[in-house]
């Protein structure tokens, strides 16, 4: 990952958004987005967006010297990861309170995307439309995974705006 140029706000789980416009408020590291992720096979076949929207969580959110403020997402799969892929199992209890679904969840922390907010591929949750946000994951395991994603010192991310 890239040093940021200057790092979001804390995190505010009351502050999620609903729908992303122009001067909306910016997501923050731990909240749950629903996205239309790209994978990096994806990215490499020449695809421009994901095949279907999924959750991804925030992991960080910059400035650039561009002012263009920028999200990165890792992306939240119920597919098991592959040899190739570090991941980290999402609890039931964290899948339960998000309100996603009941099958076993993995954060894969080996590639993620980013993009500038807001976002052309931030999709409203069905059934919960307008709302883009499934929520907050708890402060100790996102700590858990912003620790593995810098353990594990994973190269450049899918980006999306270029």
């Amino acid at each position: 990952m890239t040093k940021p140029s200057k790092p979001s706000a804390a995190s505010n789980p009351a502050a999620a958004p609903k729908t992303p416009k122009k001067g909306s408020t910016l997501p923050q590291p731990g909240e749950v987005l629903n996205y239309s992720y790209l994978w990096e096979y994806e990215y490499l076949k020449g695809r421009d967006e994901g095949i279907k929207d999924r959750p991804v969580a925030v992991v960080l959110v910059t400035r650039p010297k561009d002012g263009i403020n920028q999200v990165h997402v890792v992306p939240l799969t119920t597919k098991a990861p592959t040899r190739d892929q570090l991941a980290i199992e999402v609890p039931d209890a964290v899948r339960r309170d998000l309100g996603l679904s009941s099958d076993r969840s993995w954060i894969i922390i080996t590639e993620w995307n980013r993009f500038a907010w807001p976002g052309y591929d931030i999709r409203p949750i069905a059934g919960r439309e307008p709302a883009v946000s499934y929520g907050y994951l708890p402060a100790s395991f996102f700590r858990r995974v912003r620790d593995a994603i810098v353990a594990a010192g994973i190269g450049r991310p899918v980006d999306r705006d270029y």
